[in-house]
């Protein structure tokens, strides 16, 4: 299960409220061979020590990844892209059984990451940070679809003709016009948009542009203001209360709007539903 825009927002506020000021105590870390072979975790296990003694300062994101910055010119990065839970613990009673990191604060609380997909969990110095791939990728002049003033209607049709490419590689992926979004969010936008799943940009009429472009901020932002998705955990534990319009919740369902049966085609390096009738 993704981990978009919208959760890794709530995760960053959350984290705010909770652990800005606090100081790591320890860490702990298991589990860790395979992370460590693909490059989610640091390969030298100790580097997680650089964090011990450390104070968070303040905690910043964009599109999938989250940056713990702290004193002493340190970084707790982490990038649940592909699913991962990251919790808070107000004490060692309620740690779960398992994770790849957690750490102790000075007050006895606790934060605890498992990566359930691919992902990122990484300490690093300041100057390693801009190194890593996912703070090229995220923290970079793509623009954010939210929260940010200068992602205007004018801006992200003329990308859109810039690039010409098929809608999904323009929401999701190497090539996308704007970070943080995955194959969930994408059917979601593009079934309010009206718009085909196959459809290239440079088809696509400026009414059909404005309701991307106004399907993607609404959609974004009821999300983030109904906690999140229905099927993930936000830093406490609760679940969202947001759930999808279109997406594999709705396998073998009618359309909402005009009752066609919701098909599924392999499309993007994954599975895409859409309604037949109400997208062209």
């Amino acid at each position: 299960m993704s981990v978009e825009l919208p959760e890794t927002q709530i995760l960053a506020e959350q984290m705010t409220d909770k652990i800005l000021e606090k100081k790591i105590k320890s860490y702990d870390t298991t589990d860790t061979a395979k992370l460590q072979k693909i490059g989610f975790m640091n390969k030298k296990l100790k580097d997680y020590a650089r964090l011990v003694g450390c104070k968070v300062k303040e905690i910043t994101y964009r599109g999938n990844v989250i940056r713990i910055q702290m004193n002493k010119k340190m970084n707790l990065v982490l990038c649940p892209d592909y699913g991962a839970k990251i919790l808070y613990h107000k004490n060692k009673e309620t740690l779960p059984k398992k994770h790849h990191l957690k750490v102790e604060f000075t007050d006895g609380t606790y934060l605890t990451i498992r990566q359930t997909g691919m992902g990122l969990v990484y300490s690093a110095t300041d100057q390693e940070v801009e190194d890593l791939y996912v703070i090229k990728r995220d923290f970079s002049d793509t623009p954010s679809p939210v929260g940010e003033h200068d992602f205007t209607f004018e801006r992200f049709s003329e990308l859109l003709d810039v690039k010409g490419q098929n809608i999904k590689a323009a929401i999701v992926g190497k090539t996308a016009v704007v970070v943080g979004l995955s194959n969930a969010a994408f059917q979601e936008i593009i079934y309010k948009a009206g718009i085909h799943p196959k459809r290239n940009t440079s088809t696509f009429t400026d009414d059909e542009k404005h309701e991307l472009y106004d399907s993607m901020k609404q959609v974004l932002n009821e999300r983030i203001c109904s906690g999140g998705k229905d099927n993930w955990l936000n830093l406490y534990g609760e679940p969202g209360r947001h759930t999808p319009v279109m997406g594999p919740n709705m396998k073998d369902k009618d359309c909402p709007a005009c009752g066609a049966g919701i098909e599924k085609i392999a499309h993007g390096g994954g599975q895409v539903y859409f309604c037949p009738r109400c997208q062209r």
